[in-house]
């Protein structure tokens, strides 16, 4: 699929998104988030597409969401600014977000793509390629593993304009660097080069430029000829582990075991350990 803001490659099982925009250095803005839904859609939808890799145009992976039309809600806020209290957990009352439901349904668009890509039920691997400021870095924060180029350079740049990360990273961040590490990232908005991210936990490989996508090419080759139905239920028993307790997993795994049990993969698998050969995983 070519698009002007999107561009798509497929590559034995792997599926590629690359953002593209040379002006706003893929900033993500309302065309880029149309095309991207779409290339998402395409993706889910084919069984022939079995792992998703995410990257940006050089230099960027994605510079944070397009600033095109900050200007315009700008001007819209004078009329309630003065409403504001001065602790700002009071704007988070049900009864009052109904208020300014309009102004944050305007941002949804943005706000979703990391939501889509939490629920894809197949392997998804970001390619951090260059900056990755804002909702750029709450992307890569979204695929089950990223991997860095040494040019990548993070940042949680919300601050530096009045506003607060939207794209998921409050919930994610914790969870990956832990509470003190998160809040300085999100209140400083300062940068982080690739090394700082790899120390900090937020990437699991940093490589040299020119390595960066072969190599996560090859992760994504031995990822799409694995057993990725059995990925898809890890994945689910590790998203649901963030948020339940031990017993309560253990259920679940033995449901998702029953599942694996019955795949083609998991056929293919024993009679290949027999057999004493490479299985040939199909992915259900």
């Amino acid at each position: 699929m070519e698009n002007q803001f999107v561009r798509t490659e497929r590559k034995e099982g792997v599926f590629v998104i690359t953002m593209v925009d040379e002006k706003t250095r893929n900033a993500l803005g309302p065309e880029m988030t149309d095309q991207f839904i779409e290339a998402i859609d395409m993706f889910e939808s084919s069984p022939e597409l079995r792992v998703l890799v995410l990257t940006g145009q050089d230099p960027s992976f994605c510079s944070g969401a397009n600033v095109r039309g900050f200007q315009a809600r700008i001007s819209q806020t004078d009329q309630y600014a003065a409403d504001f209290p001065a602790v700002p957990w009071e704007h988070m009352d049900p009864q009052h977000s109904l208020k300014h439901r309009k102004e944050l349904d305007e941002d949804s668009g943005n706000q979703f793509i990391p939501w889509r890509l939490w629920q894809i039920q197949k392997p998804t691997i970001a390619a951090v390629n260059g900056f990755a400021y804002g909702i750029g870095s709450g992307l890569s924060l979204s695929c089950d593993i990223r991997y860095a180029s040494e040019n990548a350079i993070f940042s949680e740049s919300f601050v530096h304009m009045g506003l607060i990360p939207a794209d998921g990273s409050c919930w994610q961040l914790p969870r990956l660097i832990g509470l003190s590490n998160t809040f300085l990232v999100q209140y400083t908005g300062d940068r982080l080069t690739a090394d700082e991210a790899l120390r900090l936990g937020l990437v699991s490989k940093v490589v040299p430029h020119s390595e960066l996508m072969p190599t996560v090419m090859s992760l994504a080759a031995q990822l799409a000829n694995g057993p990725t139905y059995s990925m898809g239920l890890i994945k689910y028993l590790v998203h649901q582990g963030l948020n339940s307790d031990l017993r309560a997993n253990l259920d679940s795994a033995r449901s998702a075991m029953a599942l694996a049990r019955q795949t083609v993969d998991h056929r293919e698998g024993v009679q290949a350990f027999v057999e004493k050969r490479k299985p040939k995983f199909l992915g259900y």
